[in-house]
């Protein structure tokens, strides 16, 4: 493989929505080539998959089930939750592989695709480059299952509670924020709902900016590239 077809970087696969390489076609294309690397092991797979609150990321949401489902995979939806929410929800659930649609602090039209292991980990260079290969090859007619073993999808609703309660474990027993002023900013992003419930559940004061997003807000004047804004925040 030459550099033009390399497509993962630092952090995943990251680029404009709806042009190569984030495009349906190509998230289709991930999503074959994720269940294909699974099935080498026997059994049934799960892939656990979140988001941010890009508009983009139903289509890319949407490509992604569809193409673990056509491999014989099941999928597992929890919605906008922060990529570590998304590893902790891979790992309690015994999943086989987690993925995030998100591209972090990037515009609204930007997106990404981040595909970890079972334990949350990144994925290793070699099966990148492995998965590169597929996608861009697109040879996925010798793994195609039988009508009946095809892949279903299922929300899990109690994602954000399940991941509220692993972040407040890891606070010291017996404490709690009382009498603190918390000031978020949560770039209404991934972590719109989850951030300001966690604070308040240890009895903190919470005021919070950023959390009513629109498909298009993310990050827009708010977030890690307008630290002014909680500085003000936090000031007054």
């Amino acid at each position: 493989m030459n550099n033009r077809t390399k497509l993962f970087g630092t952090d995943g696969v990251r680029g404009r929505a709806n042009h190569f390489p984030m495009s349906v076609e190509m998230a289709l294309g991930w999503g074959k080539a994720t269940a294909k690397l699974l099935r080498r092991k026997e059994g049934k797979h799960r892939v656990v998959i979140g988001k941010d609150t890009r508009l983009s990321c139903y289509m890319f949401e949407n490509a992604l089930i569809a193409g673990l489902c056509s491999m014989g995979v099941d999928t597992l939806m929890v919605g906008p939750l922060p990529t570590p929410g998304v590893a902790y929800i891979t790992r309690a659930y015994r999943a086989d592989a987690g993925i995030v649609i998100s591209a972090s602090h990037n515009p609204y039209y930007d997106n990404g695709i981040k595909i970890f292991t079972a334990d949350g980990f990144k994925l290793p260079d070699a099966v990148e480059k492995e998965m590169e290969e597929l996608v861009m090859n697109y040879n996925f007619d010798d793994a195609l299952p039988d009508d009946s073993a095809l892949g279903k999808n299922t929300r899990i609703a109690d994602a954000d509670g399940r991941y509220i309660e692993f972040v407040k474990a890891t606070f010291p027993k017996g404490r709690t924020l009382q009498g603190m002023k918390v000031f978020l900013d949560c770039a209404n992003g991934a972590a719109h709902r989850v951030a300001p419930l966690v604070f308040w559940e240890l009895d903190a004061e919470v005021e919070v900016i950023g959390d009513d997003p629109d498909g298009f807000n993310i990050n827009a004047n708010c977030g890690s590239l307008f630290p002014e804004k909680i500085q003000k925040g936090v000031v007054e």
